[in-house]
């Protein structure tokens, strides 16, 4: 199938697929499900197996996680010669599963982990467990062949998603259009925020001083994470705010997601809350781009972003259900209005 046709169909079967699911508007959906097994069919439309409440819930996440990855790896399938960032998305599960091999191993483990299924789209060969170097050999993880000791591995997961993100930054500066700007606001604001949420929990919770945060943060640039880094700057600005001074925080660029402050009242900044906010904001920005741009490869990314967020939302309704949580509550732990 040409470029171009492909784009055409995948797009409509795209569209197909996000009018069944539920964000937006069906969202509430998930949460008037009384049981597990009645959210197993919402979403399965099967009849739910014959297993204890607790493995139930685990086989929910676990089954639609996997038809959420496969439903994507079926589209980069369906034609040749697709934007390449479409095929580096998923470099994210491909980290998490060397990330999960190399815990495992460090931990002594006799058995390889349960891994995301990313069969076709992946040069990692998990069949070679428990030999990391032949797992690693020909991929662009190569480097990544040494077992690691428990005090480094912080530091290479890091390396990892460091290599992720400049992959993925690289891979949008070689498309070209409109679609190509989309993209590149799309994952500015997106890692922008990840390392703003991690520059305050550090600053909040370990009370780490500005250089070492500085040192802890994703960058493109080469010249590292600086004011000029279009991922690290939005986190080195606030360093210097005071996490507890809400005049600090009033005319920040992303001020519309911070926590309630109310006049008199002590305040404090929650990077959770922060998150919260985002993570529908980042909903409605792909869903905007999936429409602004279709046929396109930035459409395709905006439909996984929303379907990350479907993930989101099913990981907590499960819970709520689990956990025998008011349907009201698990809402508004997404941002959603009961």
């Amino acid at each position: 199938m040409d470029k171009t046709a492909a784009e055409s169909f995948l797009y409509a079967k795209a569209c197909g697929l996000l009018r069944k699911s539920f964000i937006n508007e069906r969202t509430p959906e998930l949460f008037a499900a009384k049981s597990l097994t009645e959210l197993w069919t919402l979403l399965f439309k099967t009849q739910p197996p014959m297993i204890p409440e607790m493995m139930l819930a685990g086989k929910i996440e676990k089954d639609y996680f996997h038809k959420f990855v496969s439903d994507y790896k079926n589209f980069i399938k369906q034609f040749e010669g697709a934007a390449k960032i479409l095929e580096d998305q998923l470099c994210v599960y491909e980290v998490e599963n060397l990330k999960e091999v190399g815990a495992a191993l460090c931990a002594g483990e006799q058995e390889c982990p349960q891994l995301i299924d990313l069969e076709g789209v992946t040069d990692l060969r998990f069949d070679k467990w428990p030999d990391l170097k032949a797992i690693t050999e020909h991929s662009k993880y190569s480097w990544y062949k040494e077992i690691p000791e428990i005090h480094d591995q912080q530091r290479l997961e890091f390396k990892l998603d460091c290599q992720v993100i400049r992959q993925i930054w690289d891979s949008i500066n070689r498309m070209h259009g409109d679609s190509k700007e989309a993209l590149l606001k799309l994952y500015t604001e997106e890692f922008g925020m990840k390392n703003i949420i991690w520059a305050l929990r550090l600053k909040l919770n370990y009370e780490m001083k500005n250089e070492d945060i500085i040192s802890n943060l994703f960058y493109v640039s080469p010249n590292g994470p600086t004011l000029e880094d279009p991922l690290a700057a939005g986190a080195i600005r606030i360093l210097d705010y005071h996490t507890d001074v809400y005049e600090d925080w009033r005319k920040w660029k992303y001020a519309e997601f911070l926590n309630p402050h109310e006049d008199g009242t002590v305040w404090q900044i929650s990077p959770a809350w922060i998150e919260l906010k985002f993570r529908i904001f980042l909903n409605r920005t792909a869903d905007y781009i999936f429409h602004q741009y279709p046929m396109t490869a930035a459409a395709l990314i905006a439909w996984y972003k929303m379907k990350s967020y479907e993930m989101t939302c099913v990981r907590t309704a499960v819970e709520s259900l689990r956990l025998r949580i008011n349907s009201s509550d698990a809402m508004s732990s997404l941002g959603i209005n009961a």
